[in-house]
């Protein structure tokens, strides 16, 4: 099987052909329930540098298959990044996450808050570019109507004030969703009694607690095999890097 998947690499690195043909073998083994051949033809086709939510969507449903919780919940971490209003993704994961071990139960935001989150984390980032760009250019077609008295009256006016303030808002979102990409290094742990200690090596450090399979981390710093986690609650320690995946 892996020699297999070896000579379709090969062959779509030659001809720069995209991985259909792995894709589907991979679906297949998926349906016969091969899951560890599935895993390991999705992981090949992201090796490839390809990647899209239902690959990451069919990759998380082999290694839940598998019980492999942590690895399970990266992917489908991946497929809602990509496709953040896709409904099964969120159904997946939610029945992933409630396998976990750690439970980390921080007080609810403000109401506000909440909502303003689950507005930005309905589009992606380049939706939200797009979605801004297309009303800034409404909004440069309404001001052009106006200058030439196609468009009059206050109700005009007012229209134009709506969409320049939801231009600025939209834009405000966009900026907002770039930078927390760009500042955030999120990965998920994928072994379970992993754990985490006061520096990156084993001997004079102090275990400061253990963590499990499923728990997301932010990833603050690395130093050879190992990484710097913070955990939501505010907990650090280093931990192997064998033991997280960093998201995409």
């Amino acid at each position: 099987m892996s020699r297999l998947i070896s000579l379709l690499l090969l062959i779509s690195f030659a001809f720069g052909d995209v991985p259909d043909d792995l894709f589907s073998q991979a679906n297949d083994a998926m349906i016969y329930e091969k899951y560890e051949d599935a895993i390991q033809t999705y992981e090949s086709i992201l090796e490839l540098g390809h990647e899209n939510a239902d690959l990451y969507y069919n990759l998380g449903n082999a290694y839940y298959r598998l019980h492999y919780i942590g690895q399970g919940i990266w992917a489908y971490s991946n497929a809602l990044k990509l496709s953040p209003r896709e409904t099964d993704f969120h159904h997946n994961i939610a029945v992933a996450e409630a396998r976990r071990i750690d439970r980390i139960d921080m007080p609810e935001p403000f109401f506000l808050l909440q909502a303003y989150r689950d507005i930005k984390s309905n589009f992606t980032l380049r939706e939200w570019i797009v979605l801004g760009s297309l009303v800034l250019l409404f909004q440069a077609m309404w001001v052009f109507g106006l200058q030439f008295g196609w468009l009059r009256g206050h109700m005009s006016q007012s229209i134009l004030t709506g969409l320049i303030v939801l231009t600025l808002g939209i834009h405000g979102i966009a900026v907002d969703k770039y930078f927390q990409e760009k500042r955030t290094h999120t990965g998920v742990v994928i072994a379970n009694g992993v754990d985490a200690y006061s520096g990156p090596f084993y001997g004079e450090n102090t275990v400061l607690f253990r963590i499990n399979e499923g728990s997301l981390a932010d990833i603050h710093q690395s130093q050879k095999d190992w990484v710097e986690i913070i955990l939501i609650d505010g907990k650090k320690g280093w931990i192997p890097a064998e033991s997280i995946r960093a998201l995409k």
